[in-house]
């Protein structure tokens, strides 16, 4: 594994569990055995590997969302489970810190990370949501586009510093349970 992989896999790993503006330049430095010089002749800037970071978690969350919607063998009902539990899984390796970090320390990258998460929303989601519709698993009645709008809003919920303070605490299932009101609303019988 080459150098800036090294960097950048330490750094996602300290990064998403800690959030970054805890993690110190001189501990990755210290982590990784190498010299400040060597990382910053990687990453110019802890900005910039906060940067390499998010679109390192992009490309693996682009990749397994391919995988999944391009498996034939999973119906509409299969592939949203694997969504789901994929979603769920990784939501629960990223610290509430760590969101919190780029919300409120770097807000140009915290508008970089909400742009691809609803580029990448739009993209294969709608695909997901087409496909049901086309199952008959998802209402034909109700637009596509307002389906995405209020599945993009709910699901900030779990990634808003304010959403989660107005929860009081209350992070532990809050994947899920948006999913199952998403899904399923709040109605019983």
């Amino acid at each position: 594994m080459n150098v800036k992989t090294r960097i950048l896999n330490v750094a996602k790993q300290k990064f998403l569990k800690y959030g970054f503006h805890k993690v110190s330049m001189d501990s990755l430095v210290k982590d990784l055995r190498t010299s400040k010089s060597s990382l910053y002749n990687h990453y110019a800037s802890k900005e910039a590997l906060v940067k390499a970071v998010i679109d390192s978690l992009n490309l693996e969350i682009n990749s397994k969302l391919d995988d999944i919607l391009n498996d034939d063998k999973l119906s509409f009902k299969g592939k949203l489970v694997a969504v789901s539990e994929f979603t769920k899984n990784l939501l629960t390796s990223v610290s509430e810190e760590f969101l919190r970090d780029l919300e409120i320390n770097t807000p140009e990258i915290w508008e970089y990370y909400q742009k691809t998460r609803k580029e990448r929303i739009n993209k294969y989601y709608r695909s997901l949501f087409e496909l049901g519709v086309k199952e008959g698993k998802v209402r034909n009645d109700i637009s596509i586009d307002l389906i995405l709008a209020v599945y993009l809003n709910m699901m900030e919920l779990p990634l808003k510093a304010e959403h989660i303070s107005f929860l009081n605490g209350y992070t532990q299932n809050i994947y899920e349970d948006t999913t199952e009101v998403f899904l399923n609303g709040i109605i019983t019988g």
